[in-house]
């Protein structure tokens, strides 16, 4: 794409942003899931297991948690309200912050803030676009910030949040819980998209991860 605009410097570029609404809601839905354990009690009630009605873990309630919306863009407009509405105190990080870094009840932050917000985000919800400079923006270190029992919701791009770090984080139990939609692989042609596993590390074992391959802007609506 980079090389293109060089070749055609008078051609202007723009994002229609189709797909936000969509992306925003399964953002959502992968929010939901994460916090009340919808997959894993599907799955038990499906072979008769009524057990974790007594004995399970409480999920997690999400009104008056503190979400940040990192790359707070069109979709992230829409993710907000939706948040706010259930009573979380919502923040977002972008690039340019606005000379009144309040918009619509949302606080803005740059993203050199973020060592500072992170110890006060109960729910990180990642919309980045994979650049050399997201790559790996979340780290170790960055996970480690958070509050123990925090979840991590990712439709950005998944390389944005350290593929081992996440795994362990998940796995040690020091996250509550993950929503991912966006992947570190994916199968390279038709014959392999029945058995690609989408990371060097099992996520699929873990309970405590709600999976989906990267589809959450595709919509009947926005096909037509």
């Amino acid at each position: 794409m980079q090389q293109l605009l060089q070749q055609y410097p008078n051609v202007d570029l723009h994002n229609l942003h189709y797909n936000d609404v969509a992306t925003a809601e399964f953002a959502l839905a992968l929010m939901f899931a994460t916090a009340k354990f919808v997959v894993p009690l599907d799955r038990l009630l499906r072979q008769g297991d009524w057990r974790q009605r007594y004995t399970g873990a409480p999920s997690l309630l999400l009104s008056g948690r503190r979400v940040l919306i990192l790359g707070y863009g069109a979709i992230g407009r829409q993710i907000a309200p939706v948040c706010q509405a259930l009573g979380m105190q919502v923040r977002g990080v972008r690039r340019r912050v606005p000379h009144a870094p309040v918009e619509d009840g949302v606080e803005l932050f740059a993203a050199d803030q973020l060592p500072a917000l992170l110890p006060e985000t109960d729910v990180l919800i990642c919309v980045l676009p994979q650049t050399p400079e997201t790559v790996g923006l979340i780290d170790a270190a960055e996970l480690a910030a958070l509050p123990k029992g925090a979840i991590v919701i990712n439709v950005g791009r998944g390389p944005v949040i350290n593929e081992e770090a996440l795994y362990n984080a998940l796995h040690a139990g020091r996250l509550a819980g993950a929503g991912i939609d966006v992947w570190y692989t994916y199968p390279h042609g038709e014959e392999e998209r029945g058995h690609t596993l989408p990371s060097r590390f099992p996520f699929h074992e873990l309970d405590n991860v709600v999976m989906s391959p990267h589809r959450g802007g595709w919509l009947e609506a926005a096909e037509g």
